[in-house]
């Protein structure tokens, strides 16, 4: 007598792959799922595209910090400098400005806020700064949108698209890291980040979590009516400050520039009688 359970999973068998295909393409819809995948993808066109022999590449760094952790996507050590890289896969209009705190992603029916890549990342730089002991003239914050996401506001050059990202890198040519220098970073980065163990993982993501809840917790801090609120560079998140020519045709008049120039060339001539 023929056993029905066997005919029925003789059947089944030669289609196996059938759920497991299933499975994966319903978890690749999940925001942790497409963020992980916009990660390799990245990681794969900075390992292809650039020159192995001039520039290193690290995936998945988290560095101790004095409330914690922080996770830097990937970082690309070249004798043109140190990228920064903060990656994000999102779809949909984004609409932002370089020193707004929270940017929009807009869909036909639907719309949400995220927090500024530019602003996150500047934490990661001034974390790997510190780490390295190195000038910021020599650290450059890039962000990247792997997904489909399209610009609807004008981002400045260290925001941009796939494509962009080799781009940015490539157009640093200018030498700012012998090859002692070059070396002694990629070992501080090698023994100054964490183990990359899944248990490194789980404690950043807890100490993540517990920082955003904190800060829903927290009541808004509100500031009297015109009250001064303290400009930032638009292009790093940096701080701004007014200067003043000393010699030239302009001497005498006043610029506004961001503090980390020359790594950032962020500069805004002020009229006569804002001095």
């Amino acid at each position: 007598m023929l056993d029905p359970f066997s005919i029925f999973v003789s059947i089944l068998l030669p289609f196996w792959w059938l759920p497991v295909m299933l499975l994966a393409l319903s978890l690749a819809g999940t925001p942790t799922v497409k963020g992980w995948i916009g990660e390799i993808v990245l990681h794969l066109c900075l390992r292809l595209l650039l020159d192995r022999k001039r520039y290193h590449l690290f995936r998945n760094v988290t560095l101790p910090t004095a409330d914690g952790s922080t996770q830097v996507d990937h970082i690309v050590v070249s004798p043109h400098g140190i990228f920064v890289i903060e990656t994000k896969n999102y779809g949909g209009w984004i609409f932002g400005k370089p020193h707004d705190k929270m940017w929009t992603q807009k869909f036909p029916r639907r719309s949400s806020a995220f927090q500024n890549p530019l602003r996150q990342n500047y934490k990661h730089v001034r974390t790997l700064a510190d780490l390295l002991a190195l000038g910021d003239d020599v650290l450059f914050s890039l962000v990247v949108f792997v997904g489909s996401a399209e610009f609807k506001t004008a981002m400045p050059e260290n925001v941009t698209k796939l494509g962009g990202c080799i781009a940015f890198i490539r157009r640093h040519r200018a030498p700012l890291l012998g090859e002692a220098q070059v070396a002694e970073a990629l070992a501080r980065i090698a023994t100054g980040r964490l183990a990359p163990s899944l248990a490194t993982q789980r404690a950043h993501v807890k100490h993540v979590r517990e920082k955003l809840a904190g800060q829903r917790r927290e009541e808004p801090v509100l500031k009297p009516p015109g009250a001064p609120v303290a400009p930032v560079c638009p292009l790093c998140g940096a701080a701004l400050h007014r200067y003043t020519y000393k010699t030239g045709t302009k001497a005498g008049s006043s610029f506004e520039g961001c503090e980390r120039f020359p790594a950032c060339t962020h500069r805004v001539e002020l009229c006569a009688s804002s001095r």
